[in-house]
C-alpha cells in the first residue's frame, strides 16, 4: 500500500478547497493543511492522531495540520444502491493559502487563535454542529466568492463555540512519525484490524502483515498511534458494540461476540473500562433519551 502524503495542488492558486465527496477516507493520510470533515451518510469510527471517535452522519471534526486521520465505514456494503450520494463535504485550506496576515487582524484574531488550539483537532456537537452542517451543505450551490466568505463563517462559528460543543481530540504527548515508509505500515495494519473485527485478531498476526516480530511491532505500533494494540483494538471494538447497542434490539450477547470478544465477562469488562457503564446500562441510557 502506497504512502499517504496528500498533496493538495489545488492551494498554489486558490485560498481554500471545498468538495462533496462521494467517497469516505479509510487510507490513513497526512497533510500539512486544516481539514474541516462533515459525514454525511455513515456509520463505523474515524482515527485523528491518537483519538479514535465514532462515525455516524453529522460527525463534524477539524483535523489539525499533520494529524494523520482515517475514516472507516461499518455500513458501506448497505449503500451500493445510491454510490452517487456524497459521504463527506470537505474544506480544506492553510493559514498560508487563506493568506498570511488575515488571521492576525483585530477582527479575525480570534480565529487565528483557534486555529492555533485546533492543531490537535476538534471535534463538534450541538448547536454548534447543526449549524456548521447547513453552511457547508449551502456551499454546494455557490460561487467561488460566496464560499470563501462562507468558510469564514464557519471557522467564526468554530472558534466562538461554546465548551460543551466543542472536544479536543489529539493528546498534548502525542507526536506523529511522517515517514513514509512508516504512515504505510500504520494505514495497511489500522484497514485491516478495522476490516476484521468480528474475529480474534492477535499480535503475532498482526506483526506478520507488517513483517515485523512480535515484540518489534508492538513498540512500533505504540509510538505511531500513541496506544498499545490490545488497547486500540479493545477501542474499536466497544465503538462497534455502542453502535450495536443504541440503534438496534439485539441482544448484548450478540453483540459482544459479533464485535470480537470471545466471552461476555470480558465484553462486560472492557466495556465498563472504556465508558463507565455496563452494556446495558449504556442502552438503557439512549432509550431514555
Amino acid at each position: 500500500m502506497e504512502a499517504q502524503l496528500e498533496i493538495l495542488s489545488d492551494l498554489q492558486t486558490r485560498s481554500f478547497i471545498y468538495k462533496l465527496d462521494t467517497n469516505l477516507w479509510p487510507v490513513w493520510h497526512h497533510h500539512p493543511e486544516y481539514d474541516i470533515l462533515l459525514n454525511l451518510k455513515h456509520t463505523g469510527h474515524y482515527i485523528n492522531g491518537d483519538y479514535i471517535g465514532d462515525l455516524k452522519p453529522g460527525t463534524l471534526v477539524i483535523t489539525g495540520p499533520n494529524h494523520p486521520h482515517a475514516f472507516h465505514a461499518s455500513d458501506a456494503e448497505l449503500d451500493e444502491d445510491n454510490p452517487d450520494k456524497p459521504a463527506m463535504a470537505v474544506v480544506q485550506f492553510s493559514k498560508e493559502s487563506m493568506g498570511s496576515a488575515l488571521f492576525d487582524r483585530h477582527e479575525t484574531n480570534h480565529i487565528g487563535e483557534f486555529l492555533n488550539d485546533a492543531s490537535r483537532s476538534f471535534e463538534f456537537i450541538g448547536r454548534t454542529r447543526d449549524q456548521i452542517h447547513t453552511l457547508m451543505i449551502d456551499m454546494d450551490q455557490m460561487g467561488d466568492f460566496q464560499r470563501y466568505t462562507q468558510v469564514i463563517k464557519v471557522l467564526d462559528i468554530m472558534a466562538r463555540a461554546p465548551r460543551k460543543d466543542r472536544k479536543k481530540l489529539v493528546s498534548p504527548l502525542y507526536t506523529p512519525n511522517l515517514n513514509q515508509k512508516t504512515v504505510s505500515k500504520v494505514d495497511l495494519i489500522t484497514q485491516h484490524i478495522s476490516n476484521n473485527l468480528d474475529r480474534a485478531i492477535s499480535l503475532d498476526e498482526a506483526a506478520e502483515i507488517c513483517m515485523m516480530s512480535p515484540k518489534s511491532f508492538s513498540r512500533f505500533f505504540k509510538r505511531n498511534t500513541g496506544k498499545t494494540f490490545v488497547h486500540y483494538l479493545n477501542e474499536l471494538r466497544i465503538a462497534q458494540a455502542c453502535r450495536r447497542l443504541s440503534e438496534s434490539k439485539d441482544s448484548v450477547s450478540n453483540i459482544c461476540y459479533d464485535s470480537g470478544f470471545n466471552t461476555l465477562s470480558n465484553f462486560n469488562r472492557r466495556f465498563q473500562e472504556l465508558k463507565g457503564m455496563t452494556p446495558r446500562e449504556y442502552r438503557k441510557k439512549f432509550q431514555d433519551k
